[in-house]
C-alpha cells in the first residue's frame, strides 16, 4: 500500500507543459494524406500538442527544388503549401527541419531509409543558402512575419549519426549557411541545432563555432531513446519477422531492450554539460524522444508503454524546454509501409487511427490543471484549476527478461497490484463529480484486444471499429462526491503498469455521496 497526502495550499507553481509543446510526424509528403492529417488533428485536439516536427521538407517528393535543362533552379510551393496550410488550419505550428538534400543540389547519391532520403552535403553552399532563403521568404510572404516568428527552424537531423555524410565541421558550415539565410529574412526568426542523436558534446562545440564566426544560435536540439542491446552480438529469432528494405537501416532492429532510466539520464547528462560550459541560458529542445527507435517494436503498442513514458517525462521535463515524442501515427515509411494493424510502429495512433495505450499518457497529461501542487511521490502529479483537482498516478513496474520484440509482443497480463490511498487536504467544500480514467492491461488497450482476436491478414471495418471503441478514453467510474470537512480521501488499485487519472470536478449542485 502507498499513502499519498497532498495539501492544496502547497503550490509548486505553474505546471511545466513542455511535454505538450511538440510532437513528431512522418515526412512532409505523407502529411498530404488525409488519414495522416486526421491523426495529427486528433493528437492536437485531445493531447494538446502545439507544434509538429517532421522530416523531408527538401526531399524531391515534395517538389520544392528542381533544376531546368540549363541548370537553373525551379521552385514549386504547391505541395509545401498544402502541408503547412493544413497544419495551421488545425491550430498547430511547424517546427521546421531543413532536411534532406534535394537530388539536384546533392553532392553525392548516398541515401538512407526506404524512401531513399539523400544525406549528402550540398554541391554548392551558395545554392544551399539560396534554397533556405527562398523557403523562409516564401513562408513569410504566405503566412506573415508575425506568424513565422512563432515557428522554430532546425538545421538537419542527427548529423552525428547515420543521417549526414559529412564531418562535424561540414555540419557547422551547413548550419552557418542556413542560419544566415533564415536571419536574412528576419532577424527575429528562431534557428537552432544540431539535433544530435547522442553526441551531446556537439552542442557546446556548435556554440563555440557560432561565437567564433558570429553565427546566430537561438536554441539547442538533441534526441534520446530508452533502449539498450539485450545481448550484444546475438541475432534474435525475431529478425525473421522484420521486412528487409533497401537501403533500409544500417542498425539492427530486433535485439533491443527497454532501459527505463536512459531518457532521464541522457537529458541530465546533456543539460549538465551545457551548465558546465556556461550555456544554460540557451533553450534546449529534445526534438525526438521515445522508448524505442525500432520500427517493428511491440513496446510501441503495449499497455506497458504509458507508465514508462510518464516516468521519463516527469524525471526530465523540468530540465529542458520541450520534448517531442516520436511519433503521431503509424503513417510512417522510413523502413517501409506498415505490415499489420499493430506491427510495432512509432505512432500514438495506428494506421486506422486506433488510439494506442501510449496515446493516453499524453491525453491524461493534457487533462491536468495549470497549477501543480507539491507531491513527493515520484509516480504522481497533482494539479488544480478553477474547476477542481486532478491526480495522475502510474505504476512503472519493470520486469523485462528478454528483448522487446518477444516480451511486449504477446498477451502478457500484469502479475501484481498495489493499493494507493490519496488524501487531499484543504479542499474547497462543495459538490463534485469524481471521474476515474485508466490505461493499462485491457483498459484502453487495443493492442491486447487485437492479440486476442482471430489473427488473419486484415481486419474487417467492424473489427476496426470495435478496437476503436475499446480505446475511446471513457472514464471507468463516475460518481458524485460531497466535500464538507475540507478533505477528500480516495483508495484505488493499480496493477503493474497501470496509469490512473482522477478528476474531482466541482458542480453547482446535485444529489451527492459523501466520501
Amino acid at each position: 500500500m502507498k499513502a499519498i497526502s497532498i495539501d492544496t495550499r502547497a503550490v509548486r507553481g505553474n505546471l511545466d507543459k513542455g511535454y505538450l509543446t511538440c510532437v513528431s510526424a512522418s515526412r512532409a509528403y505523407l502529411l498530404l494524406r488525409a488519414d495522416h492529417m486526421a491523426h495529427l488533428k486528433t493528437v492536437h485536439d485531445e493531447c494538446g500538442f502545439s507544434y509538429v516536427r517532421f522530416h523531408g521538407l527538401l526531399q524531391d517528393d515534395l517538389g520544392i527544388y528542381r533544376i531546368d535543362k540549363s541548370g537553373q533552379p525551379i521552385y514549386s510551393w504547391q505541395y509545401c503549401d498544402a502541408v503547412y496550410d493544413h497544419i495551421l488550419d488545425i491550430g498547430m505550428r511547424p517546427f521546421v527541419v531543413f532536411d534532406f538534400m534535394p537530388e539536384a543540389l546533392a553532392s553525392g547519391d548516398k541515401t538512407i531509409y526506404w524512401e531513399r532520403s539523400n544525406i549528402t552535403k550540398p554541391a554548392s553552399y551558395e545554392e544551399w543558402y539560396n534554397l533556405i532563403f527562398r523557403i523562409t521568404a516564401h513562408f513569410t510572404e504566405r503566412y506573415g512575419e508575425d506568424e513565422v516568428k512563432q515557428w522554430y527552424f532546425e538545421v538537419w537531423n542527427e548529423p552525428d549519426g547515420w543521417f549526414f555524410d559529412g564531418s562535424q565541421e561540414d555540419y557547422f558550415k551547413l548550419y552557418e549557411t542556413a542560419a544566415r539565410a533564415v536571419k536574412a529574412v528576419s532577424s527575429e526568426y528562431r534557428i537552432g541545432g544540431p539535433s544530435v542523436a547522442g553526441a551531446y558534446d556537439w552542442l557546446p562545440a556548435l556554440a563555440d563555432y557560432c561565437r567564433e564566426h558570429v553565427v546566430p544560435l537561438d536554441f539547442f536540439s538533441a534526441h534520446t531513446y530508452a533502449l539498450t542491446e539485450f545481448a550484444a552480438g546475438q541475432k534474435s529469432t525475431a529478425d525473421a519477422h522484420i521486412p528487409t528494405w533497401k537501403p533500409g537501416t544500417p542498425w539492427g532492429l530486433s535485439n533491443l531492450k527497454l532501459s527505463p532510466e536512459m531518457v532521464p539520464d541522457a537529458v541530465r547528462r546533456c543539460t549538465a554539460l551545457l551548465e558546465e560550459k556556461g550555456l544554460s541560458d540557451i533553450p534546449v529542445h529534445f526534438t525526438e524522444w521515445g522508448l524505442t527507435y525500432c520500427y517493428w517494436d511491440p513496446l510501441h503498442d503495449s499497455y506497458r508503454a504509458p507508465s514508462h513514458m510518464l516516468h521519463a517525462l516527469k524525471q526530465s521535463i523540468h530540465r529542458v524546454d520541450s520534448m517531442s515524442f516520436c511519433e503521431v501515427s503509424d503513417v510512417f515509411e522510413e523502413d517501409g509501409p506498415p505490415t499489420d494493424h499493430f506491427h510495432g510502429g512509432f505512432g500514438l495512433l495506428n494506421l486506422q487511427g486506433i488510439r494506442k495505450p501510449s496515446f493516453f499518457a499524453y491525453r491524461f497529461l493534457n487533462m491536468l490543471g495549470d497549477e501543480e501542487l507539491v507531491c513527493e511521490d515520484d509516480d504522481t502529479i497533482v494539479c488544480q484549476n478553477a474547476c477542481g483537482y486532478q491526480i495522475l498516478t502510474w505504476n512503472p513496474t519493470y520486469r523485462q527478461n528478454t528483448e522487446n520484440i518477444h516480451y511486449y509482443g504477446c498477451d502478457n497480463p500484469p502479475q501484481e497490484s498495489e493499493e494507493r490511498i490519496f488524501r487531499l487536504k484543504n479542499v474547497k467544500n462543495g459538490s463534485y463529480t469524481l471521474r476515474q480514467y485508466r490505461v493499462g492491461y485491457m483498459a484502453n488497450d487495443a493492442h491486447t484486444a487485437f492479440l486476442r482476436m482471430r489473427r488473419k491478414e486484415s481486419l474487417s471495418r467492424a473489427e476496426v471499429d470495435m478496437l476503436k471503441n475499446c480505446a475511446d478514453g471513457s472514464p471507468e467510474q463516475t460518481f458524485p462526491v460531497e466535500i464538507e470537512d475540507g478533505e477528500f480521501v480516495y483508495s484505488t488499485v493499480l496493477r503493474d503498469n497501470d496509469v490512473l487519472l482522477l478528476t474531482l470536478t466541482s458542480e453547482p449542485s446535485h444529489t451527492s455521496r459523501k466520501r
